[in-house]
């Protein structure tokens, strides 16, 4: 049986409109929720986890999800995307540096301009700083196809974006590094590619000697 390797639950469900994962199992915990792209992002971070640096950290969550524990850090924000809380990811009234950790999963492919959304999130993201960066599904899509507006068929998005969106990176937020971080669910055995930015070496080098299947894709 699989564990959920989040809250330990062994029940699992299909995802809305009766989903199920890739290989064709249901994806969505009974017990805490989480979904293949969850899971796969708290196994990144686990592996990534320096406790000394997280509880002085001060974090940013744009999403209701599972990725991080909240109690890991010494503050949070949190932020849920249309909600009365809700930051605009294109002009965040923060200063520079606001943040030491930021989780932004399935967010920028809502609003009309990601590219002005990166660079406003690696603005406020601290020089000691990480982000985890996810979208749908860049491990299955190569080319990024944009609509220009909102697709009420495709849950709200303005665009899926595909791996030929990393060359822009170096072009998008040319102070920052970003690696291509490609984990695998335990649960449903999906894979997909999430994005580490940071604007510090030493977390570039972390990831790289973690075991993590990542690569540097900028600068």
């Amino acid at each position: 049986m699989p564990v959920c390797p989040i809250c330990n639950c062994e029940e699992f469900k299909s995802a809305p409109f009766n989903r199920l994962s890739r290989k064709g199992l249901p994806p969505v915990c009974a017990n805490c929720r989480s979904l293949e792209r969850h899971r796969i992002g708290r196994a990144i971070v686990t592996k990534l986890r320096d406790r000394e640096k997280f509880v002085e950290y001060r974090l940013l969550q744009l999403s209701n999800d599972p990725i991080v524990a909240r109690g890991w850090f010494a503050s949070v924000e949190y932020s849920i995307y249309g909600g009365d809380n809700s930051i605009d990811i294109q002009a965040i009234d923060r200063p520079d540096g606001s943040y030491d950790f930021i989780v932004c999963s399935h967010i920028i492919e809502h609003v009309p301009d990601h590219r002005k959304a990166i660079k406003e999130l690696t603005r406020v993201l601290s020089l000691d700083g990480l982000m985890v960066l996810a979208y749908p599904t860049p491990a299955t899509r190569a080319v990024t196809v944009d609509w220009g507006k909102p697709d009420p068929a495709q849950h709200g998005h303005y665009r899926l974006i595909g791996r030929d969106f990393e060359a822009e990176y170096k072009t998008v937020i040319p102070d920052a590094f970003v690696l291509s971080t490609r984990g695998i669910d335990p649960v449903t055995g999906d894979d997909d590619i999430i994005y580490l930015v940071t604007k510090n070496s030493w977390w570039v080098k972390r990831a790289l000697e973690s075991g993590l299947d990542c690569s540097i894709v900028a600068p």
